[in-house]
């Protein structure tokens, strides 16, 4: 346990690096790992080995990231979180604030769904840590 405060910083740094990790996959811009995939191969910074190289780095990152997140919230507390992101999603649709008849938008507001599950992961998670002194990681057995 530390004995730093927990403020609005800590959640502040979660939710960007959740949205950096979720939007730099892919987002409906143009400007994603995906869209670089399939991009064609013009320059050093286009090869394949670039590519594969900074993929690899990325899958291994979410697939850390998330397992952490799945296991601290549960299956359940991440359907919850969808559920609310999805119930406030349709509200603002129905008042008009999204257009939900845009693929674009429809596409953003599912990336935010997951930004949200994944902040609220890793903040629980951060926050267990701090109150019980428990980390939440994996013991290999060999």
């Amino acid at each position: 346990m530390t004995g730093s405060p927990y403020d609005w910083k800590a959640v502040v740094a979660r939710l960007l690096f959740s949205l950096l990790l979720v939007f730099s996959l892919y987002n409906p811009s143009g400007h994603s790992y995906w869209h670089w995939i399939w991009a064609p191969y013009t320059g050093p910074w286009n090869s394949i080995w670039a590519k594969g190289f900074v993929g690899l780095g990325l899958c291994g990152v979410n697939l850390y990231i998330w397992k952490t997140v799945i296991a601290i919230l549960k299956p359940v507390g991440v359907y919850y979180i969808l559920i609310l992101c999805g119930l406030g999603f349709a509200a603002m649709s129905e008042f008009g604030l999204l257009d939900h008849q845009d693929i674009g938008t429809v596409l953003t507001a599912v990336l935010i769904m997951l930004v949200a599950v994944l902040a609220t992961g890793l903040n629980k998670s951060s926050i267990m840590h701090r109150l019980t002194g428990v980390q939440h990681t994996e013991e290999v057995k060999h």
